[in-house]
């Protein structure tokens, strides 16, 4: 029989982080450590999920912290197929990514490669799509009124993505202009 999987609520990664903040060195170094640690992970579980989108969405992010640096290459993009079938996954992403936009300067407590793996998820669905390139779209217009350097990683994400997914071109131009 398979273990059961302890999905933390989003109430206790809070705990977790302020203990983890009185005393640093008292700390776990584990994936679901690492996992609470993520800006992403504690946006994720504030969106209203049910049970089994929760355990969905805890492996997700557990599978995030595996992940050195936002994907760049083309099978780091494929990364996120196996993911495409999670409908309710999608659903609580376009929650916790609408108004998210990661620091331009790559601060240590940003969580870049979350936003940006969740991003490129987004980009593939097609469940929901008008509401997929709806976000992206304000994403996109976001980075070209600020013009924050957070734009590259964006950009490259249209790059990467427009041959197999053409309704992304406008985004891809959008970027390229600034």
């Amino acid at each position: 029989m398979a273990k059961a999987v302890k999905v933390p609520t989003l109430y206790e990664m809070q705990e977790y982080l302020e203990a983890w903040k009185a005393d640093s060195q008292n700390r776990i170094n584990d994936v679901d450590h690492a996992a609470m640690h993520k800006e992403m992970t504690l946006r994720i579980f504030a969106v209203d999920m049910t049970d089994d989108v929760k355990l969905t969405a805890w492996k997700f992010c557990k599978e995030l912290t595996k992940y050195a640096h936002a994907p760049v290459s083309p099978a780091e993009y494929k990364r996120m197929e196996k993911w495409l079938a999670e409908t309710g996954l999608i659903d609580t992403l376009l929650k916790a990514c609408d108004g998210y936009y990661p620091d331009p300067a790559f601060k240590y407590n940003f969580d870049t490669i979350g936003f940006a793996y969740s991003i490129a998820l987004i980009s593939q669905s097609q469940y929901r799509r008008s509401d997929c390139l709806a976000l992206l779209d304000k994403i996109t217009q976001y980075y070209v009124s600020t013009k924050d350097d957070w734009y590259t990683v964006l950009l490259r994400n249209m790059t990467k993505l427009v041959k197999d997914f053409p309704d992304l071109a406008p985004f891809k131009t959008a970027l390229e202009s600034i």
